[in-house]
């Protein structure tokens, strides 16, 4: 569902290296109690050259254990148990105490005496249940999809899903937005759609600034939302010279459907076309169908239509796929895969890639992702 950055990934506790030179040391004291706990024993990690190191443990008494040393700064470190259940901690020099579940560290832990720890636990156990949740769904989507991509109920899961996914995207901006005081706030912005949030994290990154002005992870948060804008300022300047670029008249081509009748671009004039790129090899584009079956179902009505091109070389591999989608919409293939007609002709150097096409053939909009389509979709369409 999240698209990430990886140069971005300097934002996270998780991607950065201890400052093991540092004089001064952080004291922690922590105090957990594991309900129905059978290991024994739990380990201290911190994360070092993105890899979790052991730095401390304890032994369990009934349930019960204290560990006690220092670490060289500020952050967040890892509770793991022999069998790998872990609970996310933010030591910051103040005692911490803790109740969690042997079978279920993850999801259920009590926080005592830390309002920084709290909002870190209560995040994370959010993220487990809305994984849970998606997979569940997901589950069930696939098992209706397996017998009929079309029917009623394929269509329920699928709106469940999005909605699941709505109501978790607004949770994790809620989140961010009321935490920007707190440290444990940069652990959470890897879970936003840094292409579609820039404004939000503009925003947020300013009352950052405010609220935490010489902690390190602001500096890197700052530092690398300016190069993602660079990134950005530079991609913009490449796609100058796109011939699909936005604003410019999509190229026109001709390819065949698959019982080999030419379809071209042009005869879709007067409507509304999202030309889809795809393949049924590529992973990413057959997570994304379901988005676009949806929006082909909700807006066919209202002057849109959709044409999807298949990088494709296997011709039964590509009906399959269409079939097993719900592709309902005509779809073109030369069968070439990269050395299809079409590739230089949109400068197409990966896949998903989509193009949304005006009536009068301009490009409006380039590869919409989730609900970034539907929201274009009923900007530009009739009421």
């Amino acid at each position: 569902m999240r698209v990430l950055i990886v140069f971005l990934c300097l934002l996270l506790f998780s991607c950065s290296e201890k400052e093991t030179s540092k004089s001064s040391k952080i004291p922690y004291t922590i105090g957990v109690e594991i309900k129905g706990f059978q290991d024994n024993i739990l380990f201290l990690e911190e994360m070092r050259d993105q890899r979790w190191i052991r730095i401390d443990s304890a032994i369990a008494d009934n349930g019960r254990l204290e560990l006690k040393g220092e670490v060289f700064e500020k952050d967040i470190y890892r509770l793991r148990s022999k069998d790998n259940q872990f609970i996310l901690v933010y030591l910051d020099g103040e005692p911490l105490t803790l109740t969690t579940k042997a079978n279920s560290m993850s999801e259920w832990v009590e926080v005592l005496n830390s309002p920084n720890n709290k909002i870190l636990s209560d995040f994370n156990k959010k993220v487990v249940v809305f994984n849970k949740q998606h997979s569940a769904l997901q589950q069930k989507l696939d098992s209706v999809k397996v017998i009929n991509t079309k029917s009623p109920e394929a269509t329920v899961w699928m709106q469940s899903i999005k909605t699941l996914e709505a109501e978790f995207d607004a949770y994790i901006h809620t989140t961010i937005r009321s935490s920007v005081h707190s440290p444990v706030v940069f652990s959470f912005l890897s879970y936003l759609d840094w292409t579609n949030d820039l404004n939000f994290i503009e925003d947020i990154t300013n009352q950052i600034k405010k609220a935490q002005p010489n902690y390190k992870y602001t500096l890197l948060l700052v530092e690398n939302l300016n190069r993602y804008k660079t990134f950005i300022e530079q991609k913009a300047l490449a796609d100058q010279n796109n011939p699909g670029a936005v604003g410019k008249e999509a190229p026109d081509f001709a390819l065949p459907d698959p019982k080999g009748k030419m379809i071209r671009l042009s005869s879709y004039r007067g409507k509304y076309v999202l030309v889809d790129f795809w393949a049924s090899w590529c992973g990413p584009c057959r997570q994304e169908m379901p988005t676009v079956v949806e929006a082909y179902k909700k807006y066919k009505g209202k002057n849109f239509d959709v044409l999807g091109v298949s990088l494709d070389n296997n011709k039964e591999n590509w009906l399959k796929a269409i079939q097993s989608d719900g592709m309902i919409w005509k779809q073109v293939s030369d069968l070439k895969m990269w050395e299809s007609t079409v590739v230089p002709l949109y400068k197409i150097e990966g896949i998903p890639a989509t193009y949304l096409v005006d009536p009068q053939g301009i490009v409006i909009a380039r590869d919409l992702r989730g609900p970034a389509l539907e929201k274009k979709l009923d900007e530009v369409l009739p009421k």
